[in-house]
């Protein structure tokens, strides 16, 4: 790292050898993590950017005139939204709005990238023998973890401020805006050092983002139980997704909250740098595989292979996105107790043509569509572990076996449909189950799973996208699908409220689906995406077959 090889000769090649040799290693280090998550880190802040500017918009076109008091109140003392959002705090601003409304929602998301990213930077690249080649520069492991951390912070710092930045221009409160991007980026070093120390105890990168994962799944929880009533209110000291909720944004500010989210990541980062220095490179503290018998059973080829390697990951979605099913479910009776006596809100939905979900069937379609969301983009990352796995290096061993590039990727796009359907189900029953529990509301399994289900055009389009995005740009795998669905699932919720033209609503494919199952399934427009997902599956299988395999 502390000098460049480069396989060019003249002046151009002399010279970038030269500005490498003048790199120091610490430096070098500091700019391969930047590379390696700048794309991630941009995607994420111009999302959560966006995702803020909608939240604004939406509050001001509801409520032009403002909030009184009672608009709100029913949310107060009723502990599944609490739950689900926290307090209440601040709703007569559209920033405290859309804090409450989303800001569960961008702490999930963080501590989820951070963990991700932190795991790849620390683990993954000793998975692939990568990290040797940093180690072989004068510079020291714990030194380079350092380096990698704190670049992994001071990304988590760009996408809260993105989402500060966002606020602001839309004129809300200056301190407490920044106060909230200072928060965010304290959730992402706090887990992105959770995931620095499991990456120490563990062998694989899996297994060391399986630890960080369950120590956010505890802290939610514990986040939950904590908002539920008034008298829990202290436990929320106890999980760094409730100290967020102690800076009382948008209400009587408090910074002093901050100090837990500065002082945790320290103290982890600490005490994994510490940890570092205490093994050698493809060792673990804890767990190692050497000394195991392996598991052999029913790895019977590339998808058993590729499915044992993602399994994880998907029991988590699965998980949340179930528990997330569950408890809008229970909410149905409530949220649409509170719609039916807000003008606002209804005058917000029938600009955006939802006037259906003012109803208890139109409701559980609008949550079937944020739902679906998430969906896709699991199946985007689901397409995206088969980059991975060519990046990391193993396919080449793969293909060398009587193993054809067709039946490989046909494995992975395999389990990416079956892992979508799969969620789809859940989420459907997991709808059904939280409606049933809290008294019903008029709600039966079948409605349930066809508002879910009918998500499965947009999932296939997305999925067959992603594949064709893997077949022609391979570096793109994930990105291009990602941010399509985003970009779209933004211009379905917010173009029609600001009278965007039909031709730019056209373009996101959550326009065309209908509200199912308080209308008809839009037959045509769901043929139509689920044919052009499979042409785009066939051209990312062509283009995978004409193209060389490559790690960069």
């Amino acid at each position: 790292m502390s000098a460049t090889v480069v396989a060019r000769s003249g002046p151009a090649g002399r010279q970038r050898v030269r500005a490498g040799a003048a790199t120091s290693p610490p430096r070098a280090v500091a700019a391969l993590a930047g590379r390696l998550v700048r794309r991630s880190t941009l995607l994420l802040a111009g999302a959560m950017a966006v995702y803020a500017g909608l939240e604004v918009v939406s509050y001001r076109t509801a409520y032009p005139d403002g909030v009184s008091p009672a608009q709100f109140a029913m949310f107060e003392d009723n502990p599944a939204v609490r739950m689900m959002n926290g307090v209440p705090v601040g709703l007569d601003s559209a920033g405290g709005f859309a804090l409450w409304d989303a800001g569960w929602i961008w702490q999930l998301l963080l501590a989820l990238w951070a963990i991700l990213t932190t795991t790849r930077l620390l683990r993954g690249e000793e998975d692939v023998d990568r990290a040797d080649l940093v180690l072989a520069a004068p510079i020291r492991a714990t030194r380079a973890t350092t380096v990698m951390l704190a670049v992994v912070a001071l990304a988590g710092l760009v996408v809260g401020m993105a989402t500060s930045l966002s606020l602001i221009v839309l004129g809300q409160r200056v301190v407490d805006s920044l106060l909230l991007g200072l928060a965010l980026a304290g959730v992402a070093a706090t887990f992105s050092a959770v995931a620095a120390v499991s990456a120490q105890l563990v062998d694989v990168r899996r297994r060391a983002a399986g630890i960080a994962a369950a120590v956010l799944g505890l802290a939610w929880v514990l986040r939950m139980v904590a908002s539920s009533t008034d008298e829990r209110l202290w436990m929320r000291w106890l999980t760094p997704l409730g100290w967020s909720d102690e800076l009382n944004l948008y209400g009587d500010p408090d910074p002093l909250a901050l100090v837990p989210l500065a002082l945790v990541p320290l103290a982890l980062a600490w005490a994994a740098v510490r940890l570092r220095a205490r093994r050698d490179i493809d060792a673990a503290l804890l767990l190692r595989d050497s000394g195991r018998e392996p598991r052999l059973g029913r790895l019977c080829g590339p998808t058993a292979f590729a499915w044992r390697s993602n399994r994880a990951m998907l029991l988590a979605w699965l998980l949340g996105l179930s528990a997330y099913s569950a408890i809008m479910g229970a909410l149905l009776s409530t949220m649409i107790q509170w719609l039916a006596g807000d003008e606002g809100y209804q005058k917000l939905l029938a600009a955006m043509g939802l006037d259906a979900a003012l109803t208890n069937r139109g409701f559980i379609a609008f949550v079937a569509t944020i739902f679906g969301l998430a969906v896709v983009l699991q199946v985007a990352w689901r397409i995206g572990a088969a980059r991975s796995e060519e990046e990391a290096g193993r396919l080449e061993a793969v293909l060398t076996r009587p193993v054809t590039r067709w039946r490989w990727l046909g494995g992975h796009a395999a389990l990416a449909a079956a892992g979508g359907l799969l969620l789809v189900v859940a989420g459907g029953l997991a709808l059904w189950l939280g409606a049933a529990m809290a008294g019903g509301a008029g709600l039966d399994w079948w409605d349930a799973m066809r508002a879910t289900a009918n998500l499965l055009p947009v999932v296939v389009l997305i999925a067959g996208l992603g594949i064709a995005s893997f077949g022609l740009v391979p570096r793109l795998t994930v990105a291009i699908p990602a941010a399509l669905a985003v970009v779209g699932y933004v211009l379905a919720m917010l173009g029609p409220a600001l009278s965007w033209p039909q031709w730019v609503l056209d373009l996101s494919p959550f326009t065309h689906l209908a509200l199912v199952p308080a209308e008809p399934w839009a037959a045509t427009s769901g043929t139509v995406m689920l044919a052009l997902g499979m042409a785009l599956a066939v051209v990312g299988f062509l283009g995978f077959r004409r193209r060389d395999v490559t790690t960069a």
